[in-house]
């Protein structure tokens, strides 16, 4: 007995030995177990792509012109102008202005003058716009009026609240008063008819 005892034992040892031996090699054939031996994955890299442009500011950039700087503030803002049509002396005209700030800030404040020969009929205070964004715009509608023909200047004074403490920084922009066009001349008169001929008797 104890020898067939002792040829069971060693038999099942032998089987756990076997089965310890296969499962270890399942193990350690398999990709997924061996710590550096995983195979990269086929997911591409997803790389940062840039900030969409607000369709506005592209708009602004695209059909308003540059205001001109004065002085050599570096305030983190742009300026632009446009006019909707040609000015001429005595009659209110249309400034469309933009401010496209790089910084956000609380609060925008514009102020705006006009040069010599040139009345700025509203808006007459400092207007203010609230949180604005970085890369966003900031609309103003002004109106003006000259009473004779040359060239006039409007400027705009930004200032953004920032936290360090507010920035400033001025733009102007040429505006051409154009003459009054003349009245349209006076139509021709028709052409007069032929006198009907008579019939001879």
């Amino acid at each position: 007995m104890t020898a067939a005892y002792g040829a069971r034992r060693m038999a099942m040892i032998a089987a756990l030995a076997a089965i310890a031996c296969v499962t270890t090699a399942c193990h350690s054939g398999s990709s997924d177990s061996t710590p550096g031996s995983k195979k990269p994955s086929a997911k591409k890299l997803v790389t940062p792509t840039e900030p969409a442009i607000d369709p506005a500011v592209a708009e602004a950039n695209r059909t308003m012109a540059s205001g001109v700087p004065i002085g050599a503030s570096t305030a983190p803002l742009e300026v632009r102008f446009d006019l909707a049509t040609v000015p001429v002396p005595g009659a209110p005209f249309s400034i469309e202005v933009a401010v496209l700030p790089a910084a956000p800030a609380p609060v925008l404040r514009l102020e705006v003058t006009g040069g010599e020969g040139l009345s700025i009929l509203d808006p007459d205070s400092p207007v203010s716009f609230e949180k604005v964004q970085a890369g966003s715009v900031s609309r103003l509608h002004v109106k003006a009026s000259a009473a004779a023909v040359g060239t006039r200047l409007v400027q705009v004074r930004a200032t953004l609240e920032l936290p360090d403490g507010p920035e400033s920084r001025t733009f102007a922009f040429p505006v051409v008063i154009g003459a009054a066009a003349p009245p349209p001349p006076p139509s021709p008169p028709p052409p007069a008819k032929p006198a009907a001929k008579t019939a001879k008797s």
